[in-house]
């Protein structure tokens, strides 16, 4: 007997551009167990390329709103929900989740709502607004964090009770590094002779922090210097003249030689598959994703200790976490990933894919956030409206 009546589970963002919290949206949807779920995704200001990554079975709308106090597009929003009987919303990003409970706070949903924190800057800004906690402790019905820091943060900032904020680290869908056909770096780069080659992989935005790369190879005795390369992979415009300010400061410290800028690239995964090690100097992360795709391509890293997922594998032998801001931490770093030589790399990041495999598998983490899709359905409602229909008439065990 077929599987019956499954909890339909609508997940939204404000686009499907490219985007960390937007492809965490993607991987959660695309392993979403079929037997119970029926997942559909909603960009509610515009499409983008991500949607090419959703499988054919996730039906897609694009409600065109154009801002938070959209009525119009509120309305859209609404009716596509009721007309598809949708049972659970899984908002991900601040401005898409205050979209959603105005639309409940205005009597046009009653659907249950858990919101996914994405937010990045939690060290710059901790404060949370009027409006902020008018919108989650009325329009949301659970919480999560992909920080234990943001967790932290619900509960004395805003003052959600405990019982309904979660951490739900990222995860990593590993069947996409899988097969993937390395580019050659050194060919590509004109890198011919250098030893290591290293991709980061990060737009230029001061966050990313690409000086305290520059620096770090300036920190390197010259003969170290030489043998070791940086690839960045990324946007160059995403803040005007930040890459000309970076740039200009590599020059001065006479190290172009050693950076390669490759831009924004299609083919990202296969830059990865050819590279000898990955690197991020990120001011401050909530993730970061960039780390667990390092792991998945069985990279070692050096990646500065910014997040939940670097908390996580701080004290592994699969690569090094120096501290933010600090170039001298991050040239010992690279000097050490360097000084153990091309079979203990590729022991490091076979050790690094283990972990991913183990902990960070897409597949273990959205079981666990299916968890909180039962425990929000039966306690907002007693049971969920269509839950999944067993071939003996009993619906599915707890997980």
């Amino acid at each position: 007997m077929s599987i019956l009546h499954r909890t339909r589970v609508l997940a939204v963002t404000d686009s499907l551009e490219v985007g960390g919290a937007e492809r965490v949206a993607v991987d959660i949807v695309n392993s979403l167990d079929r037997a119970q779920f029926e997942p559909s995704f909603c960009a509610t200001r515009c499409d983008g390329p991500l949607r090419d990554m959703l499988l054919p079975d996730v039906e897609v709308t694009i409600t065109g709103r154009r801002a938070t106090w959209d009525v119009a597009g509120m309305v859209r929003f609404a009716h596509w929900v009721r007309s598809h009987e949708i049972d659970l919303l899984h908002t991900h990003g601040r401005g898409t989740m205050k979209f959603v409970a105005l639309c409940r706070r205005l009597g046009l949903l009653d659907t249950p709502h858990l919101f996914h924190d994405h937010y990045g800057r939690l060290h710059l800004d901790r404060q949370a607004t009027a409006g902020m906690r008018s919108a989650l402790r009325t329009g949301v019905d659970a919480y999560l964090g992909v920080d234990s820091r943001l967790c932290e943060w619900a509960r004395t900032n805003v003052g959600l009770p405990a019982d309904r904020v979660h951490l739900a680290r990222s995860g990593v869908d590993l069947s996409r590094f899988d097969h993937v056909e390395p580019v050659d770096l050194r060919k590509e780069f004109d890198l011919d002779g250098v030893e290591v080659v290293l991709v980061m992989v990060a737009n230029y935005r001061q966050q990313k922090d690409h000086p305290t790369v520059f620096r770090a190879l300036a920190e390197l005795p010259i003969d170290l210097r030489r043998r070791i390369a940086v690839v960045t992979i990324g946007s160059t415009t995403s803040e005007p003249g930040f890459f000309e300010r970076c740039w200009a400061m590599a020059t001065e410290l006479g190290v172009t030689d050693q950076i390669r800028v490759a831009g924004a690239r299609a083919d990202a995964l296969q830059l990865l598959a050819g590279a000898d090690g990955g690197l991020l100097a990120s001011k401050n992360e909530t993730g970061p994703l960039v780390v667990l795709e390092y792991m998945a391509s069985s990279l070692p890293f050096v990646v500065t200790d910014t997040g939940e997922v670097t908390r996580a594998v701080r004290d592994l032998p699969i690569g090094f976490t120096p501290e933010p801001r600090d170039p001298v931490e991050m040239a010992e770093a690279m000097a050490a990933l360097l000084e153990l030589g091309p079979d203990e790399r590729r022991a490091m990041g076979r050790r690094g894919r283990a972990v991913a495999e183990e902990v960070f598998d897409q597949r273990r983490v959205t079981r666990q956030i299916e968890e909180v899709y039962h425990h929000l359905l039966t306690t907002q409602r007693g049971a969920p409206a269509r839950a999944a229909t067993s071939a003996t008439g009993n619906p599915p065990a707890d997980r």
